[in-house]
């Protein structure tokens, strides 16, 4: 009866010991980032400003106003089939051409959170406006994409 009760107690361990590091492992949290460079749309005749600045990072697009208005729209893609949240920003800067020696202008901000689970692509949409921006706007030269995944990210 002892040697039962012992071996009830070490599967009883081991089988505590697999959950815990299986929620540890679910809580992880990464974040991908991507710099693109900006390309003007249009300009005003007096003051020679484009009236948007458009970024392209490949499956993700983001668009700034002179207003400090900004959109970011994107498809995250989710691979596995437990799930994770995927918060998706921006943030702008000047630098030189390429976007390297940024100066960033903005702290990251998240325009979008989303659950996702069994090998999901979800589109994300969102936006903002940071005043910050406006004065800068004309001198802006690169924006960088981050994607926050909070979960089984994998």
């Amino acid at each position: 009866m002892c040697r039962a009760r012992l071996i009830s107690s070490i599967l009883a361990s081991f089988a505590a010991a697999i959950l815990f590091s299986s929620s540890e492992s679910a809580a992880q949290s990464t974040t991908s980032r991507t710099t693109a460079p900006a390309q003007a749309i249009g300009s005003a005749s007096v003051v020679l400003k484009p009236r948007q600045l458009d970024f392209n990072f490949g499956g993700t697009t983001t668009s700034l106003g002179p207003k400090g208005d900004w959109t970011i729209n994107a498809l995250v893609s989710h691979r596995g089939l437990l799930c994770a949240t995927y918060a998706v920003g921006v943030r702008y800067g000047t630098g030189s051409p390429g976007c390297s020696n940024v100066v960033w202008l903005t702290d990251v901000t998240y325009a979008t959170e989303q659950r996702q689970c069994n090998n999901a692509a979800v589109y994300h949409s969102g936006g903002d406006v940071q005043p910050q921006l406006i004065e800068p706007f004309a001198r802006i030269t690169c924006a960088e994409r981050v994607i926050r995944c909070t979960g089984v990210c994998k």
